[in-house]
């Protein structure tokens, strides 16, 4: 699993019964509608996701976290978060994480709003 996929997997789980919007999820992990296409197409291969017509918009599209996708982002979670903490937090140490935190806040700020 790339960290791509892991981190679309992740932001699934994370939502209201598990389904985002296609275009909020692209826009989320700052892919272009086509590239998330393409990735959950192939997640769909491995039954990770679905996609559904949006029941409150007909013109959006839902991608769903099945249950398989619950299962493999539990099973890779814990070693996704381990290397995080060697990769970052180790080598930072605490202080620096929160400056670097609060950074990486303010770039996503900007980022959503588009500028």
């Amino acid at each position: 699993m790339t960290h791509d996929d892991y981190e679309i997997l992740s932001r699934l789980h994370r939502a209201p019964d598990r389904t985002l919007r296609m275009s909020d999820l692209a826009r989320d992990v700052g892919f272009s509608p086509s590239r998330l296409s393409h990735a959950v197409a192939r997640m769909e291969q491995e039954d990770w996701v679905t996609r559904a017509r949006c029941s409150t918009d007909r013109r959006g599209t839902d991608a769903t976290l099945t249950a398989e996708g619950v299962r493999v982002v539990e099973k890779v979670t814990p070693a996704h978060l381990a290397l995080v903490r060697r990769l970052v937090f180790d080598t930072v140490g605490p202080d620096r994480a929160r400056e670097l935190g609060d950074a990486m806040d303010e770039i996503g700020r900007v980022a959503r709003a588009g500028n």
